[in-house]
């Protein structure tokens, strides 16, 4: 039994993320309760619904997270203090886990803290040309701009301000800049879309602030951060990027009423191929599409799922 017990408390290790040295002494309640929280979150996780799922894994991210910090306020209060490795039954390299554990917690929190602080008071303080130095901007057409506000009545937000890309590229996106939000779309994406195409475009992006998809991505980001060394958090986080871009998706639909307008839109910007961008992966930018690896593999860690996958995804909802 207790061989079993520390095969568990391994594999607990590897997914979750540190544990408790306190855990030795209750081990049939530590564990079975992890189980069934990661349980929880894989039955909201097969759901159809985007938010439910990303909602899920955001969860078992923090589950991940919580465990990191409670390790280090265990460490501090007792000392580095533990259970004898033998009184509890287990042998002294697993009880050298424990030790490095802290040290992972430890570093994995600080370098969460750090770039929580660099994202907010840093990249998020850049102007657009600053984030885009390649590229030049230009005064939008004022239809994109009534469009925006239009989008922006309907989906009960403040309108970002818009900017327009000199780049042939089809190419539309919106980040935080010093100023707020900005929604920049490229000649390119205006010179291959109709008037409607483009207006799910645009409400594609905005359902990105209606969502509250900058906070979810900043979460998700600073959870894989904290568990750097945690290889389950490296899945979770894109996993978690990909739902919101399909639930964006969905809620422009919702907003314009007509599924049609966007899967042209994505059906013309896949026969392109010209979607890649600079710094679309960014935790501060979303963009409308981004390249994706080919190998299926790799795509679990790719935060934008392929052009077809959010096709098939609106064909079968709408």
């Amino acid at each position: 039994m207790i061989e079993v017990h520390r095969l568990f408390l391994f594999f607990a290790w590897f997914l979750l993320g540190p544990i408790n040295p306190h855990a030795f002494h209750y081990v049939p309640v530590a564990l079975p309760l992890a189980m069934a929280v990661l349980g929880l979150g894989l039955v909201f996780v097969s759901k159809r619904s985007f938010r439910g799922r990303s909602i899920a894994l955001l969860c078992i991210l923090a589950f991940m997270f919580y465990q990191s910090l409670e390790l280090i306020v265990f460490g501090l209060h007792a000392g580095l203090t533990r259970p004898d490795p033998v009184s509890v039954g287990i042998n002294r390299l697993f009880s050298f886990f424990l030790d490095v554990n802290l040290g992972l917690a430890i570093a994995g929190v600080l370098a969460a803290f750090g770039v929580a602080v660099f994202l907010e008071f840093g990249k998020s303080r850049l102007p657009l040309a600053n984030l885009f130095p390649e590229d030049s901007f230009l005064e939008p057409p004022a239809q994109v701009i009534q469009s925006v506000n239009k989008l922006s009545d309907l989906a009960g937000i403040s309108p970002p301000q818009v900017s327009l890309i000199d780049s042939g590229k089809p190419c539309a996106l919106i980040t935080r800049s010093k100023q707020g939000f900005v929604m920049a779309v490229s000649v390119g994406l205006l010179e291959s879309l109709d008037a409607e195409e483009l207006e799910a475009c645009l409400a594609h992006e905005l359902s990105h602030l209606k969502n509250r998809d900058f906070i979810v991505r900043f979460l998700a980001t600073m959870g894989k951060v904290g568990l750097f060394s945690r290889p389950w958090g490296y899945f979770i986080e894109p996993a978690i990027y990909r739902e919101r871009e399909l639930l964006a998706d969905k809620t422009a639909v919702e907003l314009l009423g007509r599924p049609n307008s966007l899967i042209s839109a994505l059906t013309k910007i896949r026969e392109s191929q010209s979607h890649e961008f600079n710094q679309s992966g960014s935790i501060g930018i979303v963009c409308l599409f981004n390249s994706v690896s080919k190998n299926r593999l790799m795509q679990l860690f790719d935060k934008h799922p392929t052009i077809d996958a959010r096709i098939r995804a609106l064909q079968e909802t709408w």
